[in-house]
């Protein structure tokens, strides 16, 4: 049997490629501003979510990843701080450590590779498991203001973003040459 050739993409309407760019570069600029003007040095996940927002390039694709980003974020975020109530004061550990993140790692896999939409929640979910357990989660230190300021940050970062990519979206759609088309 052979495979299906892979449908051509149709080409993009010139006013609708304009709308994209000038979206994506908006955002992008005002993202760049705004952690630069306010030194947010370390909010870097949340600074990096206002730019994967984007990656759709339009306002219904940004609205589906933000969804997933937000999940994904909340999972890890819950599994982090369950883990460190389990642990308590054994959080130093590595014996007790270990399984608690091979645990998560396998769960949110699973859910990334049944997913199997590239970044999803799986993925979000992973990688703040990740960041916690590889970053914050030390000896002598533990991860839960570290997993409360990154669920805040992201949380605030799409928030903040799909509002300016809502409000750049309707001001570009009131012109011809760059509508979007809905």
């Amino acid at each position: 049997v052979e495979p299906r050739p892979a449908p051509a993409p149709s080409p993009k309407a010139p006013h609708r490629m304009r709308h994209e760019a000038l979206l994506g570069a908006s955002i992008a600029t005002l993202s760049f501003l705004v952690f630069q003007l306010f030194d947010l040095r370390d909010s870097m996940s949340a600074q990096a979510t206002t730019l994967l927002v984007l990656f759709p390039m339009h306002w219904d694709g940004a609205l589906s990843y933000a969804r997933k980003r937000a999940m994904g974020t909340l999972l890890g975020v819950s599994f982090g701080i369950l883990g460190q109530l389990v642990l308590y004061d054994w959080s130093g550990l590595l014996l007790l450590v270990t399984p608690l993140l091979w645990l998560g790692a396998m769960l949110f896999s699973h859910a990334h590779v049944k997913e199997a939409s590239g970044s999803g929640v799986g993925f979000g979910a992973l990688t703040t498991l990740g960041i916690l357990f590889g970053q914050y989660l030390t000896p002598g230190n533990d991860l839960v203001f570290s997993a409360l300021y990154r669920v805040s940050s992201i949380l605030f970062a799409i928030v903040a973003t799909l509002l300016a990519c809502y409000l750049i979206h309707r001001l570009l759609n009131r012109f011809e040459a760059t509508r979007f088309g809905h």
